[in-house]
């Protein structure tokens, strides 16, 4: 059964079940009152509990369930409550559940200022990524902007405020957003505290692996367009510094426990080549430049890689162009223009460094690290 926090009564006028309508009042209009969806017009059943949030019911096997995007939760008509109150108390005109029928699509909340048509999901249950990508053209098709705001994962909500690290899925992943100079972050929402948490300048470490800073912000003391992450302190670089380089030697550690058991790795492969001993893997191999996001693998892998691949070629670090960068590309299993430009980033930095190849004795220090990571968070974005 399929649940609404709208419907129509029989003279055509829209009804918003909020948390202001008392109990009482609903349960008398269910005696005396019909209501339909105002979508499919056909009959709809008010229900009114004691805990579930008040809320509109189709009969079963309707067919207007095909229209409707998910299930509700509790938690989900709980969000969609608070947040159209929110957005009621910054905007002129907002609509909850509207049913756009030149795209047969039904947002949560659609929000319409002069100047623009913003279209808000909040989305409690993992989809497939497609369904959202479609959504989202869908809303864009009509000049509506699409805005979708994550309900805070459990395992996040209980987490300390400052900088940490967050294995964010693949569903998560496909919610960042990008702003600039603030760089990656994430947005989510829980109901049921009526705060906002804030995952920012997000530095990708290798699979689901992130290092951020975690913030919460109250529903009473968000603005919209919603706040913008705060930039971080030096003390919260150096943060970031010890917790990558942490990171960094656990990494190491592993693919040296890798050849005690007689695993064949290829990254302990490519260092008896290079004649790089794990141990001593110059702080130059696994460095945070831009674009590494675009990597899966660890920094210490796919930099190796790239070094190896010169080894072999006979090129240097210095002399490797655009186009040869683009070719290295091609040869990868997931070949894409991020990829590149992180291997460009890459290949920027060591010869800023004076490093030409893995037989380099130059030797990079926390502070040339910190300085990365600082250009990194502040400046954000490689251009070229």
């Amino acid at each position: 059964m399929n649940i609404i926090l709208t419907a129509k009564t029989e003279e055509g006028k829209l009804v918003v079940l909020t948390p202001e309508l008392e109990r009482e009042r609903l349960r008398k209009w269910r005696k005396l009152r019909s209501f339909f969806c105002p979508q499919c017009n056909f009959p709809v059943q008010l229900k009114v509990g004691d805990i579930i949030i008040p809320h509109f019911a189709h009969l079963k096997d309707s067919t207007c369930l095909t229209l409707f995007s998910e299930g509700e939760s509790y938690s989900h008509l709980q969000g969609k409550q608070q947040l159209y109150a929110f957005f009621q108390k910054h905007a002129e005109l907002v609509e909850l559940e509207p049913f756009l029928r030149m795209l047969s699509q039904r947002p949560d909340i659609l929000i319409t200022t002069q100047s623009e048509s913003i279209a808000v999901e909040f989305q409690c249950s993992t989809i497939p990524i497609t369904d959202v990508e479609a959504r989202s053209a869908g809303y864009r098709s009509i000049d509506m902007k699409p805005i979708w705001i994550l309900h805070t994962p459990a395992k996040f909500s209980s987490l300390p405020v400052g900088v940490g690290t967050f294995d964010f899925s693949r569903f998560h992943e496909s919610f960042l957003t990008h702003t600039s100079p603030e760089g990656y972050f994430l947005l989510t929402y829980n109901p049921q505290t009526e705060r906002f948490h804030y995952f920012t300048s997000l530095i990708h470490v290798a699979g689901k692996r992130y290092i951020g800073i975690h913030r919460t912000l109250p529903l009473s003391m968000q603005i919209f367009p919603f706040a913008r992450p705060k930039t971080p302190t030096e003390q919260e670089i150096y943060r970031y510094v010890t917790l990558y380089l942490s990171i960094r030697n656990q990494f190491i550690q592993s693919r040296i426990l890798l050849n005690k058991r007689g695993v064949n790795n290829p990254f302990l492969r490519m260092c008896y080549e290079l004649r790089v001993i794990p141990t001593n893997l110059p702080k130059w191999i696994g460095l945070p430049v831009l674009f590494s996001e675009s990597f899966r693998e660890h920094d210490c892998e796919w930099q190796l890689a790239f070094l190896y691949y010169l080894r072999r070629k006979g090129i240097s670090v210095r002399t490797i162009s655009r186009s040869q960068v683009r070719k290295y590309v091609s040869l990868l299993e997931e070949p894409s223009e991020a990829k590149g430009k992180a291997c460009i980033a890459y290949r920027d930095f060591l010869i800023s460094a004076t490093v030409d190849s893995c037989q380099n004795r130059t030797v990079i220090d926390e502070e040339k690290i910190i300085q990365l990571i600082s250009e990194r968070l502040l400046a954000k974005r490689y251009e070229n």
